[in-house]
């Protein structure tokens, strides 16, 4: 291999991590209730969410409780488009009882993104909303 083709290889895999980066966001949202994202139970508290998309074009969120510093990262398996113009940040929640699970982000830029959740059933099923602060819009 020249040492033409490494460097046109180097600045090619250098422009794809900084092109995966580009899309970057963060979102901010106070969560009054522990919930479960990717197999892990969240605390209740403040929460940072932020979006990366890895250099293969895949997306992957986030969230970090600000209070304990802890965090977990799930991909979306579906997206979606709000309503034209629609750039409101929120977190949905299906509670059944006490127990919630995130199902959807909106992380500001006019898509929802479907989050994968354990299954849940029981009497008193509802959906809780709630809004958050796009911190960073790149």
């Amino acid at each position: 291999m020249t040492n033409f083709t490494k460097t046109l290889l180097i600045a090619a895999a250098a422009l794809l991590a900084t092109a995966g980066m580009a899309g970057a966001q963060t979102i901010q949202a106070e969560v009054p209730f522990g919930f479960h994202v990717a197999g892990k139970a969240m605390p209740a508290g403040a929460y940072t969410v932020s979006a990366s998309r890895l250099a293969g074009g895949s997306l992957v969120f986030r969230l970090t409780n600000e209070d304990s510093n802890r965090s977990v990262m799930t991909a979306p398996y579906a997206q979606s488009s709000q309503k034209h113009g629609a750039t409101a940040a929120w977190l949905a929640f299906q509670c059944a009882g006490d127990r919630c699970a995130l199902i959807q982000i909106a992380a500001g830029r006019g898509e929802t993104y479907q989050i994968p959740q354990p299954r849940m059933s029981g009497e008193g099923a509802r959906l809780a909303v709630i809004h958050a602060v796009l911190v960073n819009a790149e």
